[in-house]
């Protein structure tokens, strides 16, 4: 059974490296390999990444172009489920004993993600977003309810993404997002 999980894991990582890879001719912006890996975990059909500058929520207008694509992309392929977001402030992903960053960094993350999704609405409207901040650990009790929330983070965490914590900050996602398309 195991076996069987892991092709089948193989072949939905096969369909989003070749999903995520046509969208990345036509843009600049690159899609990690965590990415990738979380978005197949979620069951996504299409996933990018891309950067904010420092201190800044406003979208780049590559960033932008990327989004338009993706989503119209997924729409002539059906209909959309969801869109999930995942954002990091400027710095890593809150150690074990960090827990959370500063006010600041939690407000920059809150300011993408409200960018972001009120982007994504304008492309389509009526589209259900996600969001999920990095500047936080879950709680216990997301983590106890294993919440959509704290599975992702947790999948991150096993990607290898840095923390606070982590001496070698390779591959950073400090201000970037994840965006990832559900299809139904």
């Amino acid at each position: 059974m195991k076996k069987l999980l892991g092709i089948s894991s193989l072949a939905v990582a096969a369909l989003i490296v070749g999903c995520s890879h046509s969208a990345k001719k036509e843009a600049a912006n690159t899609t990690s390999i965590e990415s990738k890996q979380v978005a197949v975990e979620q069951e996504a059909s299409y996933v990018t990444e891309f950067s904010f500058n420092k201190g800044s929520a406003t979208l780049t207008s590559a960033a932008k172009e990327d989004l338009r694509r993706m989503i119209n992309q997924a729409k002539a392929q059906g209909d959309i489920k969801e869109i999930k977001v995942i954002t990091w402030g400027d710095s890593e992903y809150p150690s074990t004993n960090t827990k959370k960053l500063s006010k600041a960094e939690i407000d920059l993350v809150k300011k993408r993600n409200k960018a972001i999704s009120d982007y994504a609405k304008t492309v389509s409207e009526g589209i259900d977003v996600d969001t999920h901040s990095m500047a936080e650990r879950p709680g216990a009790l997301k983590e106890l309810f294993s919440t959509s929330d704290a599975r992702i983070k947790k999948s991150l965490e096993t990607a290898g993404i840095p923390t606070t914590d982590t001496a070698v900050k390779v591959p950073s996602k400090a201000s970037k997002s994840i965006v990832m398309v559900i299809r139904e």
